[in-house]
């Protein structure tokens, strides 16, 4: 790797993101992954935007394609182990919501109940970036159950042991493989909109 890669890097793994559990359902599936791409999106009070970055290769994020909801948990500072639950592997594989206590949303979809905060979201535009699609979303429901800071990126890490934190390192390595092509496609053909042209 080059010195510019390395301390990039090393810059970015100081950050303390958030970690959030989103949640879809379509008419034949359920799911929900770990992510940290999730953010406020709007400056208006009154109309409170979601803006959520998940890798196109993920089997939630074909359900919020199909769907157009989705639902954004933090976490308290005490589920690691349910964070864990949904970064660990594909939903593709096994139902990661079957262990959960669950209730539905006025949309229908999975919603985590012993959780820190659920925001839940009616996606209006995406952006598709090779490795990122990118919601965003109206919020039409909102609940908080604790004023506690939330689960953030760097505890959720340190609480991993050495075989958790390889299978992230590979999840992660697998995800860049799959979706460098794409966004190498993507730069290529901005459409004329989306350019920056410093002016």
């Amino acid at each position: 790797m080059s010195e510019l890669v390395v301390q990039a890097e090393s810059i970015f793994r100081s950050l303390n993101r958030e970690v959030w559990v989103v949640t879809s359902s379509s008419a034949e599936a359920r799911g929900g992954l770990l992510a940290t791409w999730v953010s406020q999106a709007s400056l208006d009070p009154e109309k409170p935007v979601l803006l959520a970055g998940l890798a196109p290769n993920h089997h939630t994020t074909r359900l919020v394609q199909e769907s157009g909801i989705l639902a954004a948990h933090l976490l308290t500072q005490d589920q690691q182990e349910l964070a864990w639950n949904f970064a660990r592997d594909s939903g593709r594989t096994r139902d990661k919501l079957a262990a959960c206590e669950l209730a539905e949303s006025d949309s229908g979809i999975p919603i985590l109940q012993a959780c820190h905060s659920i925001l839940v979201g009616s996606v209006f535009a995406k952006v598709e970036t090779g490795d990122r699609v990118y919601f965003w979303a109206d919020i039409i429901e909102a609940q908080c159950h604790s004023n506690s800071s939330p689960l953030c990126e760097q505890e959720f890490i340190r609480w991993c042991d050495d075989s958790k934190k390889l299978i992230l390192k590979e999840d992660k390595q697998g995800d860049v493989a799959l979706q460098r092509e794409g966004q190498s496609e993507f730069r290529q053909s901005l459409p004329s909109w989306l350019q920056f042209n410093g002016s």
